[in-house]
């Protein structure tokens, strides 16, 4: 008796089921993979170089100590490495803005992004500075700067890890680590939103100035740099 065509059983490997997910490979992959190593060696030169750096930054942000002395603690000494720090962290936070936007290491996008958030911060300070000295509240300026730094400088390394992985993770892994990337940002900005708001209060700036302060250096920048990407 001859088997049916409903009998017939057909064998096939598992392995020709098994799904293939590929690593992501962005176009880009040189200039990834060269900027994850420089990364990393900054990084590592700052930790040992720099005296208690990041330990002294994070007190300003969960403000354990008196800006009066994490401003005696090093900053001199440390004052090469707070650049560094700086640049790391805005490379990070451009690479993470044009990963949202592009999906992939455009270097143009990068570049233009880091000047951006270099030219904020610098004249962030700028308005600070002009602001204590007319309105005669040093104490005020010289805390803001503080955490203006602690700030920008955390931001960008906390979500150095999420950012970095999205170059050599499975393409099915990066919308996951750039919707983490995106939920640390809003989290972290938010602290950093109430704190300005207690630093305000803390020298009774009037609320008419706060609108005023945190719509034009806050809200106004992030505004145009989210227009300027979509």
């Amino acid at each position: 008796m001859m088997p049916s065509p409903e009998d017939t059983v057909i064998v096939v490997p598992l392995k020709e089921f098994a799904p293939r997910i590929l690593l992501h490979k962005p176009e880009n992959l040189t200039g990834s993979l060269i900027y994850t190593i420089v990364f990393l060696i900054i990084f590592a030169v700052i930790r040992l170089r720099g005296k208690n750096l990041f330990p002294l930054l994070m007190t300003v942000v969960a403000k354990k100590k008196k800006y009066e002395l994490i401003l005696n603690e090093g900053i001199t000494q440390n004052l090469v490495y707070y650049f560094l720090s700086l640049f790391l962290s805005f490379s990070i936070l451009s690479i993470a803005f044009t990963y949202l936007t592009r999906q992939d290491f455009d270097l143009q996008r990068i570049l233009y992004i880091l000047l951006y958030l270099a030219g904020w911060h610098f004249f962030f300070i700028c308005i600070l500075r002009i602001c204590s000295w007319t309105f005669n509240s040093r104490a005020a300026g010289e805390e803001s700067i503080a955490n203006l730094w602690a700030y920008h400088v955390i931001g960008g390394l906390m979500i150095a890890p999420f950012v970095l992985a999205t170059f050599f993770v499975k393409t099915f892994a990066i919308p996951l680590l750039l919707k983490i990337t995106v939920m640390c940002l809003i989290l972290f900005y938010l602290v950093k939103f109430v704190r300005w708001i207690g630093i305000l209060l803390a020298y009774k700036v009037p609320i008419f100035y706060m609108i005023l302060y945190l719509c034009a250096l806050e809200v106004i920048p992030c505004l145009v740099l989210y227009k300027s990407l979509a």
